[in-house]
């Protein structure tokens, strides 16, 4: 079976620079573009599911992905983005003035520094984790909407990324790319990254 990964389009948040989870900051005009280039991108490969994080930046690149296929996305709170608890909704200066040595540490080693008052890394691994392998024992070959964050959690589950490789430039999952990664009995390969 194959995991499709695509991580939503520009929103609001992104392009205002802010520390942002749970905010449901919609997609941008370059966000509508990046998901219709990555649907374009996922016109050579075939799946039959598609599960997106309710959030709207990922629903409505999930529905712009599956537009023209007989694929309805399925929403799925498992692959939300990590909760940034107080960091939600403040841009990188004044995080940096409110919470100082915390945002370095948290860039630096984000899988083992939990954002003031958010969600523990480890705990949304277990979220992301549960619901790979609901999908694994499924066998579908299967599209993921969702976010960097849940993304990067799905390569750190099947075994393709390391906790210290976690959001470092090469394994961030660009706007407007798909990946693509093969599971079968004896595990896990990441096919293509960022295509």
């Amino acid at each position: 079976m194959y995991l499709y990964l695509v991580r939503h389009g520009q929103s609001t948040g992104n392009e205002r620079q802010l520390f942002f989870g749970l905010r449901d900051h919609p997609l941008t005009e370059l966000g509508r573009e990046q998901a219709r280039e990555a649907a374009e991108k996922l016109n050579e490969v075939e799946f039959s599911r598609c599960l997106s994080s309710p959030l709207s930046r990922a629903w409505d690149t999930a529905m712009i992905c599956t537009g023209g296929r007989h694929v309805v996305p399925e929403s799925c709170p498992a692959i939300l983005e990590q909760d940034m608890g107080e960091l939600e909704g403040l841009t990188w200066g004044a995080a940096e003035a409110r919470f100082g040595d915390h945002i370095g540490l948290l860039l630096n080693d984000w899988f083992h520094t939990t954002p003031p008052g958010g969600e523990p890394p480890a705990r949304m691994l277990e979220r992301v984790g549960g619901c790979v392998d609901g999908l694994v024992r499924r066998g579908e070959d299967t599209l993921l909407v969702a976010h960097n964050g849940s993304l990067s959690l799905v390569l750190l589950h099947l075994g393709l990324v390391k906790e210290n490789d976690l959001f470092r430039r090469e394994w961030t999952f660009r706007h407007g790319c798909y990946s693509a990664v093969r599971v079968d009995g004896s595990g896990a390969e990441l096919v293509r990254f960022n295509r």
